[in-house]
C-alpha cells in the first residue's frame, strides 16, 4: 500500500463541538480497496469524537478523494479508527457502513453527507498493520 494523503481533517458544516482528526489514505494496486486510517487527536478533548462522526467523515473522504473510483467490492473501502493512548499502541477498529455511496441526512438547515450507521469490529495493532501492509 502507498500512503497517498496525510492531513489534519476538520469535519465540514456547522456543529457544536465539531471535531478534527488525523487522516491517512493508503492506495494499493488497481482493484484493491483503499485503506483510510482515521486517528483521534488527544488534543481535541471536548470535541466530537472520531466514533461519533465516522460515517460523516467517511462520506466526506469518499466525496473528496474517491468520486467514481472506488472498486466494485463488497467493502470498497477499509476504514480504520485509531484511538491512541499515552502508553501503548491504543485501540483500533475496522468500521463497516451499510452503504459506500454518500447521501444527505437530516432536515432543515443542517444536512450532512453520511454513509449510515457504522458497525465497529475491534482490531489488534498487528491486524491493523497487515491491512495497511506495514508488517
Amino acid at each position: 500500500m502507498n500512503l497517498t494523503h496525510e492531513y489534519l481533517r476538520h469535519r465540514k458544516g456547522y456543529s457544536f463541538g465539531a471535531g478534527c482528526c488525523w487522516i491517512r489514505i493508503y492506495e494499493g494496486a488497481t482493484g484493491d480497496a483503499p485503506v483510510v486510517v482515521c486517528e483521534e487527536l488527544p488534543e481535541a478533548a471536548g470535541s466530537a469524537s472520531v466514533t461519533e462522526m465516522s460515517s460523516q467523515l467517511a462520506a466526506e473522504i469518499i466525496t473528496d478523494h474517491f468520486t467514481g473510483t472506488l472498486p466494485d467490492l463488497p467493502r470498497p473501502m477499509l476504514w480504520i479508527e485509531h484511538h491512541p493512548r499515552r502508553r501503548g499502541p491504543g485501540r483500533f477498529y475496522l468500521i463497516s457502513f451499510p452503504s459506500y455511496h454518500p447521501y444527505h441526512e437530516g432536515v432543515g438547515f443542517i444536512r450532512r453527507m453520511t454513509l449510515g450507521p457504522p458497525t465497529h469490529m475491534p482490531l489488534t495493532p498487528a491486524e491493523a498493520a497487515i491491512l495497511i501492509r506495514e508488517a
